[in-house]
């Protein structure tokens, strides 16, 4: 399996989709074990994005439509905004193809759970874009909580703040559109990061309360003479979650968060110590251990080195550090990998499914002000609640 090559398109190629580009050229160089990745097709509607794009990342082809492109290759990543992620999806799986896809997936639980239930059914390895868990001292974190050197978990506080919106006269995007980003806004976009880092590291989510509000209810359009626009979804999230494990927590999203460019992070209590990691000091975990002598006691910093997951392929030196693009190289390595096994690459499609339905739940707890249960598990749909299936 380590001489197998996988064939890759790529559809989008903005921000995202290039980093995406940027990792099947560097996990072959990266990595020595698992399948080869190939560079074969990259897809944008926009011709002159999609020619300049292929030529930089080193693909073989470029395409302006991704049907036809999806009988030259193996697997897919889907790299471009949620709103056209289902036609993409339901179309490489019925044609056998391997699915990485960004979050969040599709506009709705409906659509998230119609693309994991096809990809039940074909059998095909899938994965979900879920860039910061992949960074090692994230996941040094969880192993650290797994071996019990802290005791259980008492209570997880966690979030994702940035500031692309924080500017009262920031203008009117699809993201704010119910039609096109669905009903989630800042749970959409950060959320679904710092859900799938909680959930990792204290599992499922038992009950919730959840409070939203849309800051700015409407924003400019951009264009001269046009009135602004009603903005359809929220721009600050926050819910205290009850963890099936018995930990608790409160967890918040916000794209309103002033001077906040990539502020991910949690701080974690267990029974004999804490940890806490923050995405702006992405190479650096803090770790409390209860119990040092008089004189002695207080956080140390861990910086990272050899001895983290995935690190050593890149750098041979202690706290050199990894960046945003090393995180999605890591990804896809993770991906090539499942697809060798005959795996899926977790967080796949089915817990996909899971943080969207917590995402909904907070939605319908704040308009409803009451807790809700189970909020992960499949409730009958509510298509009055939901503008994307209206």
């Amino acid at each position: 399996m380590a001489n197998r090559e996988v064939r890759f398109a790529l559809v989008g190629a903005g921000f995202i989709g290039r980093i995406h580009g940027l990792a099947v050229q560097a996990v072959n160089r990266v990595f020595a074990d698992g399948p080869k990745a190939v560079a074969t097709i990259l897809v944008d509607k926009d011709v002159t994005l999609a020619e300049r794009q292929a030529a930089q990342l080193g693909f073989a082809e470029w395409s302006t439509e991704w049907e036809a492109a999806l009988d030259k290759v193996d697997a897919v990543i889907i790299a471009v905004p949620s709103f056209m992620h289902r036609d993409i999806a339901l179309g490489a799986i019925a044609r056998g193809k391997h699915v990485l896809c960004e979050k969040p997936v599709g506009r709705s639980v409906a659509e998230a759970e119609e693309i994991a239930a096809a990809a039940a059914r074909a059998g095909i390895s899938n994965g979900v874009g879920f860039t910061y868990l992949r960074a090692p001292l994230v996941r040094h974190a969880a192993t650290i909580v797994e071996s019990g050197l802290l005791g259980r978990p008492v209570s997880f506080r966690g979030w994702h703040a940035e500031d692309y919106l924080a500017d009262p006269d920031a203008p009117f995007s699809w993201r704010l559109d119910a039609s096109l980003a669905g009903r989630c806004g800042a749970l959409g976009d950060l959320g679904w990061h710092i859900l799938s880092i909680a959930r990792r590291i204290c599992g499922p989510i038992k009950s919730l309360n959840g409070l939203v509000e849309t800051r700015y209810a409407e924003r400019r359009t951009g264009i001269a003479g046009e009135p602004p626009r009603a903005v359809d979804n929220e721009d600050w999230a926050g819910m205290l979650v009850r963890f099936a494990g018995g930990a608790v927590g409160n967890i918040e999203a916000s794209r309103v968060a002033h001077g906040r460019k990539m502020d991910i992070g949690f701080e974690l209590i267990c029974e004999r110590g804490s940890v806490a990691f923050h995405g702006e000091r992405a190479n650096e975990l803090r770790l409390y251990r209860h119990g040092e002598a008089a004189g002695q006691r207080g956080f140390k910093t861990v910086r990272i080195d050899g001895a983290h997951p995935d690190y050593a392929a890149f750098i041979p030196a202690p706290a050199h550090g990894l960046g945003f693009n090393d995180l999605k190289t890591i990804e896809l390595h993770e991906f090539l990998l499942a697809i060798a096994a005959g795996r899926n690459l977790a967080p796949d499609l089915d817990e996909a499914c899971r943080i969207a339905r917590v995402c909904e739940a907070v939605l319908d707890s704040s308009a409803s002000g009451t807790r809700l249960e189970d909020p992960e598990a499949a409730h009958p749909a509510t298509p009055q609640k939901d503008p994307v299936l209206a």
